[in-house]
């Protein structure tokens, strides 16, 4: 073997070793940048379109807000149980969205508001209910999403036996069998949000044509947030950047147009 085809075979060599360095060292950083995500059904704010492609107004709130930070977030659907569970074991950077409450901040850093939820009581439409107070449900059977965190009336209403009798539903997702116990006459009522029934009951037509709402919140209206499990690495700090590009998102006007394309108003919007 001639000198000269040695050099060239040891440059080649150094070559490949080079490229491969350099493919192994871009696959770890967009390893690292990575995120992984967890989620539930609840449209219009998150769910999955028929083409299988995860969606929403809060979906497409939080993707573009880490895409902005330089991470690519990878979402992953499961029932609501079971991405609190995933969350809390550190299997998730982040979950979303979901309402704050004293027991979640334990476990949580939360992000600023993402949207606003209002809960109200779904019912079949040839039944004439309306109520006041929710001592004037007490002889219903009440319809409601288990693992969900209502409002605290609501909550307080439950741990006093308020109702004749509270129905959980686990399936994912929850809304749609507790619209299905509500048609069948299972229970008398369900708790849900608004927008997200009305979404069941439009995309499902005619199968709940027979339901509809009182329009009488539950509770005071309540803010969406994204949640970083405490068990993960450095989740105080992604959730401090996350907020400072959440502002500047809003502040440019773009979670106005997410709002506006799933057909959202409330307060937030702007």
């Amino acid at each position: 073997m001639s000198i000269r085809f040695k050099l060239i075979l040891q440059c080649l060599t150094g070559l490949l070793v080079w490229a491969a360095s350099c493919m192994m060292g871009a696959l770890a950083l967009a390893t690292e940048r990575t995120l992984p995500i967890g989620v539930a059904e609840f449209p219009p704010f998150k769910y999955t379109s028929p083409e299988g492609k995860i969606v929403g107004s809060d979906t497409e709130i939080v993707e573009q807000v880490f895409k902005r930070m330089g991470y690519t977030p990878s979402i992953q659907m499961q029932p609501w149980k079971r991405v609190q569970y995933s969350a809390e074991r550190g299997e998730f950077a982040a979950i979303y969205t979901f309402t704050k409450t004293p027991e979640r901040e334990k476990l949580y850093f939360f992000s600023d508001p993402i949207n606003i939820v209002r809960d109200v009581f779904f019912k079949q439409k040839g039944a004439a209910l309306s109520w006041q107070t929710l001592d004037d449900l007490k002889t219903f059977r009440v319809g409601v999403s288990a693992g969900y965190a209502y409002a605290p009336i609501f909550k307080y209403a439950i741990e006093r036996n308020k109702f004749a009798a509270v129905v959980d539903e686990y399936q994912a997702p929850p809304e749609l069998g507790n619209l299905r116990k509500l048609k069948a006459g299972i229970t008398d009522v369900f708790i849900c949000e608004v927008s997200v029934c009305q979404y069941f009951i439009q995309t499902h037509a005619p199968e709940f044509s027979n339901l509809d709402y009182i329009d009488k919140s539950i509770g005071d209206a309540r803010t969406f947030h994204v949640g970083f499990p405490k068990s993960w690495v450095g989740s105080e700090q992604l959730a401090k950047d996350f907020n400072a590009e959440l502002a500047k998102f809003v502040q440019q006007g773009h979670r106005a147009k997410i709002f506006k394309k799933y057909h959202i108003a409330n307060e937030l919007t702007r």
